[in-house]
């Protein structure tokens, strides 16, 4: 009786190790969104002719969001360690592509600003996606941890 309580606190306690992990991971793909969000209103100013401070300032957001990629990332390492412990899997693939800056700086006009646009625009879509799946699994948790 006392290995079968003991055996349900241990699981129960992965679970809640796990949640909290995933729980990170979300907040890390929250402040993303908000830095991709920001990118693509600046990205706007620029294709209609914004200057050079607003590409700056698109970029910075752009590097933003990159620096909170790889905070999501290492989470997101954590996360599928705390997985494993409870025998769930994580697939999750988080990363930006670094060439449309310097696109967007050397061959600035309309259609780099546009280029760009659109890469922002994919990846607020993946981010979304990934935020999705990490909800789902994080329920999936929730579950288990009620029974």
């Amino acid at each position: 009786m006392t290995d079968s309580r003991d055996s349900i606190n241990s699981e129960q306690r992965e679970l809640r190790e796990a949640i909290a992990a995933g729980q990170e991971v979300l907040r890390h793909l929250d402040a993303v969104g908000k830095s991709l969000d920001s990118a693509s209103n600046w990205g706007l100013w620029d294709m209609f002719g914004g200057g050079l401070f607003v590409t700056w300032a698109k970029h910075s957001r752009l590097n933003d969001a990159r620096e909170q990629v790889r905070k999501a990332e290492a989470a997101c390492r954590v996360f599928a360690r705390e997985l494993k412990d409870v025998q769930v899997y994580l697939d999750a693939n988080l990363e930006l592509d670094g060439f449309l800056t310097f696109a967007d700086y050397f061959f600035d006009g309309f259609l780099a600003d546009v280029m760009v646009q659109s890469r922002i625009g994919a990846m607020r879509d993946d981010i979304r996606r990934q935020r999705a799946y990490i909800e789902r699994t994080l329920r999936t948790l929730q579950s288990r941890l009620r029974h």
